[in-house]
C-alpha cells in the first residue's frame, strides 16, 4: 500500500514524520537502521494517492463520459476499498473494471479509490460530472446532463 501526499503536507524532524491531509493522518517513526514503523492511521476517505502523472486521482482535470442521469446507491463495508470509475467506460458501473487500461480507448482518466469509514449506503455519481468525486453532488439534475443522456 502506497501513501503519497503533496510535499507541503509533510512536516519532518529528526525522529518522526507527520503526514497530514483531508483524508489521512499517519504518524511514522524512523528507527536507527532506517526502518519505518507506522504507529497511527486514522480516517481514510476517499484516498488522494498520486497516480503515474503525479496528480491525485480525485483531483484529475476533466470529466469522464456521462454514463447515467442518476446516482448509484451502494452499501459499502467499513474498511473495504472500492475503486470508483472516473472515465465512464466501465461495464461494472459505478466501479472500475480496468477498461481505462485498454490502449485502443486512449483514456487518461484513472479510478478514485474510496475506503469506507463506516458500513452504510453511499450515493456514487454515475454521470461522472461531480465535483465531489466519487460521490453524487446533484450535477446530474442540470439541463446539460439531462439533454446529453436523452440524445
Amino acid at each position: 500500500m502506497m501513501w503519497t501526499l503533496p510535499r507541503s503536507s509533510i512536516i519532518t524532524n529528526s525522529k518522526s514524520i507527520l503526514m497530514k491531509s483531508q483524508c489521512l493522518l499517519e504518524n511514522i517513526l524512523l528507527t536507527r537502521g532506517g526502518g519505518i514503523i507506522r504507529t497511527k492511521i486514522t480516517k481514510a476517505e476517499p484516498s488522494y494517492e498520486l497516480n503515474e502523472t503525479g496528480r491525485a486521482a480525485a483531483m484529475q482535470p476533466g470529466k469522464g463520459r456521462i454514463y447515467d442521469k442518476k446516482p448509484f446507491k451502494f452499501t459499502c463495508i467499513k474498511g473495504k476499498s472500492y475503486m470508483w470509475c472516473t472515465c465512464g467506460w466501465s461495464k461494472s458501473q459505478p466501479f472500475c473494471d480496468q477498461t481505462h487500461r485498454n490502449p485502443h480507448y486512449k483514456i487518461s482518466m484513472r479510478p478514485v479509490r474510496f475506503i469506507a469509514p463506516e458500513t452504510k449506503e453511499y450515493l456514487f455519481c454515475n454521470c461522472k460530472q461531480t465535483s465531489k468525486r466519487p460521490f453524487c453532488d446533484g450535477t446530474h439534475k442540470s439541463e446539460e446532463i439531462q439533454a446529453a443522456i436523452r440524445s
